[in-house]
Order: structure tokens, then C-alpha cells, then sequence
């Protein structure tokens, strides 16, 4: 495959996490590949997902695409599991933003030339981009693995699409949340929340840009679910409480995901570089070299 369209190089800016448990329990979220320009010059790649998906493991692992040798493609249905720190991530210093980062650097040394990926560019973040224009309703694409599930040939993720059911620029409830009408299973948990326009889209209250519009908007955190009784058919047998998914996500917005980075690189005694403006590209962060994703 030749990963030189914009929906091809989200496919692979995402990889499946595993996370196992000292009880031996086995839990399956996502993550997301965004490297930032620090001041010093350096770029600073980080693995983007959730607290829930990384917290409490005594083994954490990540599945990535592997590259054809010497070449710049990727070698579809050949994977690599690559183990993580268990403890080895970065938390939003708010405990109720389900937002961590996990450093990239020592893993892209050890194993980065055996590994396909696509790193999205902080600039891509709804709160780097110049004039954005969001309505109250946009149309949403978010990538992942719902259920643990991926091309069981390719080995690639699952892409789905929604809808915002609240406003883009609201904080919900007032956290830095907003939701999305769409199909959002456990393992989404981690997914990236994309407007994702090829055409043309709006951009001003009575006006329509030509081209497309790729812009960061969130990160898909949890699901909401309604409870119900229902009667077992059995003598003496009480009811029963099952949860019932009502096709609503919950999703972090971009400004909690920058908050986070920016805490994290602080942390570190550095500072980001603030985005030139200029293209916006995707980068392999082995070879540093970039492709256009517009």
C-alpha cells in the first residue's frame, strides 16, 4: 500500500494497547502516534491514549504494522508487539481528564526501523489551528480498535463515523469534554476524534471552503450506558441490572490533549515550540521525513 492520501496516513497513526493486570485480566484500548516541535529543536514523539487503558498493568504492550525492509511502506499483516513501561506514562495533572501520554524516544532507538507508523503533528490539534470554524453539529471520524477488533489480514484499524451530540466549543458539563453520536465500544477507549472533510466543508456561517479540512479534535474516553431491569425466567430468580450502550461517546477535547503534552514537556525542563503555520504534514518518526496530509 502506498500511504500518500490523507485517509491512508491516519491508518497508521494509530496501534492497539493491551493491557495485563496482576489479576490476570486483559483489557484492549487504542492509542495514537503525535510527535511535538520542542524549542530546543528536537522533535518529542508520544504515544497519545487514555489513563484507563494504561493504568494498573504489570505488562503493557503496543501493536504496531511493521516496515518492508528498506523500503518506506508497510508490510500489511506482519505486526510487532513492543512491550511498554507499565508505569512509564504521563497523566493530565487534572485526575478527571482521562488523558496520558507515553514517551516514544527509548522505544522508536530500540525497535524504530522494524516499525510502520505515521506521527500526526501537534499543529494538527483543533487548538493550533488558525480561524477553525466548528458548528454546532460536524460530522466526526474516530479509528481504533472497538472490542479488541482490527483486519484480522491487514492487520490495520477499524474507522468509524458519527456525529458531535454536543457542541464542539462547549465544555460539557463544564469539563473539557464534548460528545459524539456513534458507535463507540470498549477498546475505542484511546481513539483519535477527527473532523476529516474531502471536498468541501463549512467555514463561515454562510460559506464553503473547497479541499479538505483534517483537524484533531479529541479523544474518545468512554461510552454511556443506561441501566435496565429485566426479568430472568426462573423461580425465585431476582432481576437482573445490564448496562445498555446508548451510541454515545465521551470524548476529551484538544485542548485537554494539549494541556497534557504541555505538562508532560514542561516536566522534562523543556518548552514546545509554538506551530509555524506552515503545511501540515505527517512525519516517520525513524526517518523524520514528512508527507503532506493535505
Amino acid at each position: 500500500m502506498n500511504v500518500n492520501t490523507p485517509g491512508r496516513q491516519l491508518l497508521f497513526s494509530t496501534v492497539r494497547i493491551d493491557n495485563v493486570t496482576a489479576s490476570g485480566a486483559v483489557s484492549t484500548g487504542t492509542g495514537f502516534i503525535l510527535f511535538a516541535d520542542l524549542e530546543n529543536g528536537r522533535m518529542c514523539p508520544l504515544l497519545v491514549t487514555n489513563k484507563h487503558v494504561v493504568a494498573d498493568a504489570t505488562r503493557l504492550s503496543a501493536h504496531f504494522i511493521v516496515r518492508k525492509p528498506d523500503t518506506d511502506e508497510p508490510n500489511l499483516g506482519q505486526g510487532a508487539e513492543v512491550t511498554l513501561p507499565p508505569n512509564g506514562y504521563f497523566g493530565h495533572p487534572n485526575p478527571g481528564v482521562d488523558i496520558a501520554v507515553v514517551p516514544l524516544a527509548g522505544i522508536l532507538q530500540q525497535f524504530g526501523a522494524q516499525l510502520f507508523m505515521r506521527a500526526l503533528p501537534l499543529s494538527l490539534l483543533a487548538t493550533e489551528v488558525a480561524n477553525l470554524y466548528v458548528d454546532a453539529i460536524e460530522e466526526i471520524t474516530f479509528i481504533g480498535y472497538p472490542n479488541g477488533h482490527r483486519d484480522p489480514k491487514h492487520l490495520t484499524p477499524i474507522v468509524r463515523r458519527g456525529i458531535t451530540a454536543t457542541p464542539l466549543d462547549l465544555d460539557m458539563g463544564g469539563d473539557p469534554a464534548f460528545l459524539v453520536d456513534g458507535s463507540v465500544f470498549g477498546g475505542s477507549s484511546g481513539s483519535p476524534v477527527f473532523l476529516f472533510n474531502e471536498g468541501s466543508y463549512r467555514a463561515s456561517d454562510n460559506g464553503l471552503a473547497i479541499g479538505t479540512r483534517i483537524v484533531l479534535v479529541g479523544i474518545v474516553s468512554a461510552t454511556m450506558v443506561r441501566h435496565t431491569q429485566l426479568p430472568i425466567e426462573a423461580a425465585n430468580a431476582e432481576h437482573v441490572k445490564i448496562a445498555q450502550e446508548l451510541n454515545l461517546g465521551v470524548v476529551f477535547n484538544a485542548r485537554a490533549i494539549k494541556e497534557t503534552i504541555e505538562a508532560f514537556v514542561t516536566s522534562a525542563g523543556e518548552k514546545l515550540r509554538t506551530p509555524d503555520g506552515g503545511p501540515l504534514v505527517s512525519v516517520d518518526p525513524v526517518t523524520e521525513t514528512s508527507t503532506p496530509l493535505t
